[in-house]
């Protein structure tokens, strides 16, 4: 019985995986490269990405807005030596889009706010995403 009831139990994990869809979108500014990936089930949207400074000068602090149509996520960063890619790291809930198609219109509606200061002054820079 203990061994039916781990194989019914492996069998309703692996069909919930293999439901999930991975939508990746990506957006370029004039001095920051952004990406956005979400990860949605039927019951559950999990999403993660970050961003990446291609100019010059050294980043002494950075916040960003993650803005979609499932709502905003921010942080803020003061950057290591040398740093120039940022993660959003994960985040999750349990409302998804209904549809692929509706967390694709979601992700093409995003848009991604940075603030940076260097030490020679501070700057702002909104990227739309769109998927690829």
């Amino acid at each position: 019985m203990r061994k039916i009831l781990l194989l019914l139990f492996s069998m309703i994990l692996l069909a919930a995986c293999s439901n999930q869809e991975t939508i990746k979108a990506t957006g370029e500014g004039d001095l920051w490269n952004a990406h956005l990936i979400y990860e949605i089930t039927d019951t559950h949207l999990s999403d993660r990405g970050g961003i990446e400074y291609t100019g010059d000068e050294k980043l002494l602090y950075v916040t960003y807005s993650v803005v979609t149509d499932e709502g905003e996520r921010t942080g803020e960063v003061e950057p290591q030596e040398e740093q120039t890619a940022i993660s959003f790291g994960t985040s999750g809930g349990n409302n998804p889009p209904a549809t692929k198609d509706e967390a694709i219109i979601s992700l093409n509606h995003a848009t991604i706010e940075i603030t940076w200061r260097t030490i020679t002054g501070e700057y702002e820079e909104q990227i739309n995403l769109k998927v690829n």
